[in-house]
């Protein structure tokens, strides 16, 4: 039997995020039903045709009669499936879809995960197409859009105001894509031979050379910033380029031989140094040439610098260039 949803759960990992999901749910309802509505209607792009609450009209034709009044209201199942990670099999969404009663007159299934990827509806084409024909609304939703639009419902203040710590907590336990809006500027002086060949390496060693996930990776020497590119995949090739290991891959489509490539650009640039600790490669695509300059004093002090939430509005590099070309870092507080 399962719980009821609970401020004080015992549940862990994703069924105690899957809590934190019907919670907000739950409070939002109690704000006012429609804004449960409302949710589901944004997160379903017009699609749901759940009413929240009874309706109320007058003289509605039924099947033999035409009461004077009538109170009425459509039955709705709503299922939820949370994962820490994109790991959903067809299997697991098929028994979802048949765990559906017939007698239900709105039926709608949620897959909520960090979703990495723009689009990330597209991979689930054919199960959706299999819940369709059974009159079920199959929606994949990042949690990133899930407290968009939230954000977004007119709600109470001391709702915005859970959001709030819900959003830092999602984001404290990196389930929220703040990657994609990350510029790490890299100190380059002595590795624009690599950026050339549209690569960047580093010891992976961690401390200084740690680095978060990010988008965009610029080039920074003589306190500018003359080039950034696109972080197609990170990884890590092993000492003496016996093996490697895929840190993150940010595009799909220019990863398909990641490992190899690495290891080879290892092999061409770094094979001396391979012998003393693993190199971190970031592959790179894009390359955009502007000039970011740095306006204070002194040069980049540390191997790194990020640039957090810089790219936010930015469809893709060329916005980014065109907001930093010919600016200071002073412009945006840096």
């Amino acid at each position: 039997m399962g719980k009821n949803i609970s401020y004080f759960t015992t549940y862990k990992g994703e069924n105690s995020l899957s809590n934190f999901l019907g919670l907000l749910l739950k409070i939002l309802y109690k704000e006012n039903p429609w804004l449960l509505e409302e949710f589901f209607s944004a997160t379903l792009n017009g699609e749901s045709n759940i009413l929240i609450g009874p309706t109320f009209t007058q003289q509605d034709k039924s099947k033999k009669s035409i009461p004077d009044l009538s109170i009425s209201q459509n039955s709705f199942s709503v299922f939820f499936e949370t994962k820490l990670t994109d790991w959903f099999y067809d299997e697991q969404i098929v028994r979802h879809i048949e765990s559906f009663s017939e007698n239900v007159q709105s039926k709608i299934l949620y897959l909520v995960s960090n979703f990495e990827f723009e689009n990330y509806e597209d991979r689930f084409k054919d199960t959706i197409q299999i819940a369709k024909k059974n009159d079920i609304i199959l929606q994949p939703l990042s949690f990133e859009d899930f407290v968009t639009v939230l954000e977004k419902i007119e709600s109470s203040p001391n709702f915005k105001n859970i959001l709030n710590e819900f959003r830092e907590y999602l984001d404290e336990n990196n389930l929220l894509p703040t990657w994609k809006y990350l510029l790490d500027v890299v100190n380059s002086g002595s590795t624009m031979n690599e950026l050339n060949e549209n690569v960047y390496m580093c010891p992976d060693t961690g401390g200084s050379y740690s680095h978060r996930r990010s988008k965009y990776l610029g080039a920074y020497t003589n306190k500018n910033v003359p080039l950034i590119f696109e972080i197609d995949n990170v990884v890590s090739v092993n000492r003496n380029c016996e093996d490697a290991e895929i840190r993150y891959i940010n595009n799909i489509q220019n990863s398909e031989k990641s490992k190899e490539t690495s290891i080879n650009l290892v092999n061409k640039f770094r094979k001396e140094e391979s012998s003393q600790w693993p190199i971190l490669v970031f592959n790179l695509s894009k390359k955009t040439e502007l000039s970011f300059e740095k306006d204070s004093k002194g040069g980049l002090l540390q191997s790194k610098k990020y640039f957090y939430d810089i790219a936010k509005n930015c469809n893709d590099i060329n916005d980014l260039k065109n907001k930093l070309n010919n600016k200071k870092w002073s412009d945006f507080g840096f």
